[in-house]
């Protein structure tokens, strides 16, 4: 039902270009986006990165956790202000290119699905845990996570 409702904006409000329509300021285009269902901000990102519109600093939605915690040692209670972390994290650390950002999502993605997931994190897996903060505080015995 949805991808039906998807291809009839498409097609009705885009004239079959969805594409020419995706240029222009990014506020500008991520509204376009979000106003297909069940896009939001990452999900608006995500199709601006991979169609190469615009090389922002996409960031998984399922996974905005893993570098705030690397950086800070654990993530925000909100979700909006844990995903704006970690897009500035992207926007500071990965140059502003397509390849680049495409690879810092791919590869934060994969790391936090299988590695620094939301609850039981596999610490003593992780390639990067003499970096994080919040292996830091686990190896100090101070807790800051519930799962630990």
């Amino acid at each position: 039902m949805r991808l039906k409702e998807i291809a009839a904006r498409v097609k009705d409000d885009f004239v079959d270009n969805l594409r020419a329509a995706l240029v222009g300021p990014i506020a500008k285009v991520c509204g376009i986006l979000k106003k297909f269902p069940n896009i939001a901000d990452p999900g608006a990102d995500r199709i601006l990165l991979f169609s190469e519109c615009a090389a922002v600093a996409a960031v998984p939605s399922n996974c905005p956790h893993v570098l705030v915690r690397l950086q800070r040692g654990q993530e925000r209670e909100n979700y909006g202000v844990t995903y704006r972390e970690a897009q500035q994290a992207i926007k500071v650390e990965a140059p502003a290119t397509f390849d680049a950002r495409m690879r810092a999502y791919l590869l934060l993605k994969h790391h936090g699905q299988e590695v620094c997931k939301r609850t039981k994190p596999k610490c003593e897996r992780c390639c990067v845990k003499t970096i994080c903060a919040c292996f830091s505080r686990k190896q100090r015995g101070r807790s800051v996570f519930c799962w630990f």
